[in-house]
């Protein structure tokens, strides 16, 4: 049995592709300060538990609690099933006994990420679109990874924030252009409803980079997301169109999620995706689908849009999340 003070919590952030995980302390003044911080694929693992068992084995972890940062939606009994995972479901009850744990929390991996923005120095962030925000106002944490997710960040007069989630990565992908129309429609005859995160998301790069050479007219090819941004990088036209798409609809979305929300303190993208596509996300056209919001451009004027960089947010937040006893 994993026996330590409630000061420790195992923390864990569970995506469709690998999974993190590091034990949580309170540092100085409450931030909270990671511990044994260990990566693994889930495709070694045939589910959670397997895989947390495997992490405090090799790393000596101890502690009481646990809080996991899951992809995708968490019912009203706190059990979620991975969104892009062929696992059982996760549940909080399970894990509890399966790890000796006196107290086991599963959120949304977008309200940890989320809540662990005000935890980030400015070292965490790289800018993709000045402002200078609203500090009163909400922010939107959104961003491609395997998925798409989305996360908005409320500020309390106390000094505090709410947390709210949702699955906006799964709303309806909106074509701008003729040839987004055109991979709409090749994607829906295939899968039927085309959402945000099947144009962005990790999961749907090689049907995306087929339909785009389909319409090219060229043969389709394997190649991994790092080859398909060398190749743009050397105008290959269609890994060069994959980036430029991919980018206006995650600005494009960010520049929803701002209006929805009434989130003028600004937008973080998370997620190894936009990282990677830092220049294509500052493109013109990409630039442009944000701003361009007819008669309430004026409101997207001063929202800056940023990266977060340091793989260890989602943990650093679900730590937050438990030490402020909001879960």
């Amino acid at each position: 049995m994993m026996v330590a003070s409630m000061e420790h919590v195992l923390v864990g952030d569970v995506g469709g592709t690998s999974a993190r995980f590091a034990v949580a302390s309170r540092g100085p003044e409450g931030r909270p300060i990671l511990d044994k911080f260990h990566k693994f694929q889930n495709d070694d693992f045939d589910s959670l538990s397997s895989s947390l068992r495997h992490f405090v084995s090799v790393s000596g972890a101890q502690a009481d609690a646990a809080l996991m940062a899951v992809a995708g939606p968490v019912d009203a009994r706190g059990s979620v099933t991975l969104s892009n995972r062929a696992w059982p479901r996760i549940r909080p009850d399970e894990l509890q006994v399966a790890l000796g744990l006196s107290k086991v929390k599963i959120v949304n991996d977008f309200a940890a990420m989320s809540r662990a923005i005000p935890e980030m120095s400015e070292a965490d962030f790289v800018d993709v679109l000045p402002g200078r925000g609203d500090p009163a106002s909400p922010l939107l944490i959104t961003g491609p990874g395997t998925g798409f997710g989305v996360g908005t960040l409320i500020p309390l007069p106390n000094g505090g924030y709410h947390v709210l989630t949702g699955e906006g990565g799964n709303a309806t992908f909106s074509a701008h252009t003729l040839r987004e129309a055109q991979l709409a429609e090749k994607l829906k005859s295939i899968h039927g409803y085309v959402s945000t995160e099947m144009v962005v998301g990790g999961i749907w790069l090689q049907p995306v980079f087929d339909a785009l050479s389909d319409l090219h007219g060229v043969p389709r090819r394997e190649l991994s997301p790092a080859e398909i941004m060398d190749a743009a990088d050397a105008n290959d036209p269609v890994c060069r169109e994959v980036c430029e798409l991919r980018a206006r609809a995650i600005m494009g979305a960010a520049g929803d999620g701002v209006l929805m929300m009434g989130a003028r303190g600004g937008v973080v993208l998370s997620g190894g995706v936009a990282e990677r596509m830092v220049k294509w996300l500052k493109a013109p056209d990409a630039v442009a689908r944000f701003y361009d919001r007819g008669s309430r451009a004026s409101y997207m004027e001063e929202v800056p849009v940023r990266v977060v960089t340091s793989p260890e947010a989602p943990l650093i937040g679900g730590a937050a999340l438990m030490f402020d006893g909001t879960t």
